[in-house]
C-alpha cells in the first residue's frame, strides 16, 4: 500500500512540475511575443507626407525639390534612421492646383502620415496650410515664399524654413535706394505671389525711395505661364521707363521674359530688377551664355559657398541625381533633416511633442549657413544672396557675380508685429 502512495506522490509531483514547465514555457511565449510586437513595432516607417508640384508650371522647383528631401531621407535612414525606425516619405503631386493640393493633404492625412513637407507655389501652400489648421497635421512648405503664410495667415501647425519675399523686397528697396533709377513699370503673374511680391516691394521702394513712381498704364498682369510677353514689352517700350519690376514673374515665364526684353532691348536702356531670378526655378529656361543679358539686378537663397556643407551636399547630390542640385533640393534637403532632428528631441512620435521641439531648433543649410526656426511665427532666419544676373561659367549655368549675403533676421518682423499683423486679420 505505502508503494501505491509513493508512485501516486510521485505521479502526482511529475505532473505539477510538468504543468508548471508548460506554465512557464507559455508566459516565456506571451513576453517573447510581446518582446516581437513591441519590435516590428519600433521598426515601423515614421511616415512623412510629400506633396510637391510635380507637374504644372511649377514643375521646375517641384521636381528638384523632391529629389532633395529623397535624399535626406535615405542619408538619415543609412545612418538608422530615427529613434530606431526609418523614415518613409508618402509622395504626391499636386498638380500646381490648389484643388489638388487639398485633395492630396486630406488623403495623407487619412494615411497617418506624423506631418507633410512639399515643394510647392504659394498658392497650393495656402489651400494646405488652411488644411493643416482644420486637421492639426504639421505641414512645411519649400517654395510658398509669399510673406502672408507666415504673417496673417501663421498659425502652430505652419512651418517655412525657407526665406519669404518680405526679406528679399527689403533688401532689394533699399539697395536700390543708391540707384537713380525712380520711373518703374511692373509685370508680374497674375497669382497669390505675383500679386503679393509686387505690392510688398513697390511700397517698401516707395517707403526708402519716395520719388518713386510706376508710370501710368505700365502695370501688367499675366495668366500663370504665358511666355509670349510680346504685347507687354511693346507697351513697356512706348512707356520708356528707368527701370522694370518683373520679380512677380516666376517660372517659365520669367525667362521667357528676360530672352523676349533681351532681344527688344529693354535692358540696354532700363535696369531689370528681379529679386529672385538668381534661383533655378526662374531661370533654368536661360540655356546658354548668349541668354544672359547685363543690367538685372537680382539674388537667390541658394548659390555654392566654398564650405565643406556646400560641397558635401553638392557632391552627394550630383552622385545620387546625376545633375547639380537647385536651391529648392537644398531647401527640403534641410527641411527633411530638421524633420528628423525635431523628432530626435521630441523623444516620441506625436505631433504636438514635435511642434514643441521644432520651435527654436536650428539646423544647417547648405547654402546659408546655420538658420533658426522662430518658436512665435515658425518662420525661419534664412536670409537672400543678392548681385547681378550673370552666366556662371563653372557649373555652365545661370549665377550670379558680385553677390553678397544678407541675414533674415535684420527685415522679419518682430513677435510683436506679428501678434499685431495677425490680430487685424481677425
Amino acid at each position: 500500500m505505502a508503494k501505491q502512495i509513493s508512485s501516486w506522490r510521485l505521479w502526482w509531483l511529475g505532473f505539477k512540475e510538468e504543468a508548471k514547465m508548460k506554465h512557464v514555457n507559455v508566459l516565456l511565449a506571451i513576453c517573447v511575443g510581446l518582446v516581437s510586437l513591441s519590435a516590428a513595432r519600433a521598426a515601423e516607417p515614421i511616415l512623412i507626407g510629400e506633396i510637391s508640384n510635380m507637374s504644372g508650371p511649377l514643375a521646375v522647383g517641384g521636381v528638384p525639390g523632391r529629389q532633395g528631401a529623397i535624399l535626406a531621407v535615405e542619408e538619415i535612414n543609412q545612418k538608422g534612421g530615427v529613434l530606431g525606425r526609418p523614415l518613409q516619405l508618402v509622395m504626391r503631386d499636386d498638380k500646381t492646383q490648389p484643388e489638388e493640393a487639398g485633395k492630396a493633404f486630406r488623403e495623407l492625412a487619412a494615411q497617418g502620415v506624423l506631418l507633410a513637407m512639399g515643394t510647392t507655389g504659394s498658392a497650393t501652400t495656402a489651400a494646405m496650410s488652411s488644411l493643416a489648421r482644420e486637421l492639426k497635421l504639421p505641414f512645411f512648405t519649400m517654395m510658398g515664399y509669399s510673406r502672408f503664410l507666415i504673417e496673417e495667415a501663421g498659425h502652430r501647425y505652419f512651418f517655412r524654413l525657407i526665406t519669404n519675399d518680405r526679406v528679399f523686397t527689403y533688401a532689394a528697396a533699399e539697395a536700390l535706394v543708391k540707384q537713380p533709377q525712380t520711373k518703374y513699370c511692373t509685370i508680374a503673374s497674375d497669382f497669390a505671389y505675383g500679386r503679393d511680391f509686387t505690392k510688398v516691394f513697390m511700397t517698401r521702394l516707395k517707403e526708402v525711395k519716395p520719388d518713386v513712381e510706376v508710370l501710368s498704364g505700365c502695370e501688367f498682369w499675366v495668366p500663370l505661364g504665358t511666355t509670349d510677353l510680346t504685347p507687354n514689352l511693346t507697351a513697356i517700350l512706348a512707356r520708356r521707363p528707368q527701370a522694370v519690376l518683373f520679380g512677380g514673374l516666376v517660372g517659365a515665364t520669367s525667362t521667357a521674359f528676360v530672352k523676349q526684353a533681351k532681344a527688344f532691348g529693354v535692358f540696354a536702356n532700363a535696369l531689370g530688377v528681379h529679386p529672385t531670378l538668381g534661383m533655378q526655378v526662374n531661370n533654368s529656361g536661360l540655356g546658354g551664355k548668349e541668354d544672359v543679358p547685363e543690367g538685372i539686378f537680382t539674388g537667390a537663397d541658394f548659390l555654392y559657398p566654398p564650405t565643406a556643407a556646400s560641397r558635401a551636399f553638392l557632391d552627394a547630390y550630383r552622385k545620387r541625381w546625376n545633375q547639380l542640385p537647385t536651391e529648392q533640393s537644398a531647401n527640403a534637403y534641410t527641411t527633411a533633416r530638421f524633420i528628423a532632428k525635431a523628432i530626435e528631441k521630441a523623444a516620441k512620435v506625436d505631433r504636438e511633442a514635435f511642434i514643441d521641439a521644432a520651435e527654436g531648433l536650428s539646423i544647417d543649410h547648405p547654402g546659408l549657413g546655420e538658420i533658426t526656426l522662430r518658436p512665435f511665427d515658425h518662420q525661419s532666419t534664412a536670409g537672400w544672396w543678392m548681385g547681378y544676373l550673370a552666366w556662371d561659367e563653372t557649373n555652365k549655368r545661370v549665377g550670379m557675380r558680385d553677390a553678397k549675403y544678407l541675414k533674415g533676421d535684420a527685415y522679419l518682423p518682430s513677435k510683436e508685429e506679428i501678434e499685431k499683423i495677425r490680430s487685424r486679420k481677425k
